[in-house]
């Protein structure tokens, strides 16, 4: 049988792989907004992404990181790499807002919002990047 913890660890690592995913293709669907025709139908379908795969995903990886935690908190209490982790991770949600407020501007017909959307993905990617990082080099000698 598999063990709670890994199970937990697991879960949580799959969710992060959709809410970036999904945090990912919204910022590629808001850069291309305003040079499209039917800009507005485009930010409708960032929008969609936002609160059908990235908010159920981001949600998820909120409460298995949690238990994960709560499973031994002072494990993680002592362990440096952690703090630091979860302050990318810290970034990463505060640009998951910023891009769920810029798509559900662009699908209400300001355009203009979605011009940093590229920008804003590849932070959102450079700080998921790092937050893996660090949780995998926790495991190296």
């Amino acid at each position: 049988m598999l063990p709670l913890v890994t199970a937990l660890v697991a879960a949580h690592v799959l969710a992060n792989v959709v809410w970036i995913g999904a945090l990912l293709a919204e910022c590629l669907l808001l850069g291309r907004a305003r040079f499209m025709a039917d800009g507005a139908e485009i930010g409708g379908l960032a929008r969609r992404v936002h609160t059908r795969l990235a908010v159920p995903a981001f949600v998820s990886s909120l409460a298995f990181g949690f238990a994960r935690i709560a499973d031994d908190p002072r494990l993680y209490l002592h362990l440096p790499w952690m703090h630091v982790k979860l302050a990318f991770a810290a970034g990463v949600i505060v640009l998951h807002h910023v891009i769920g407020a810029r798509s559900r501007r662009v699908a209400g017909g300001a355009l203009q919002e979605g011009s940093g959307g590229p920008f804003i993905g590849a932070v959102v990617f450079l700080c998921a990047a790092i937050a893996v990082l660090l949780g995998v080099a926790k495991q190296l000698p």
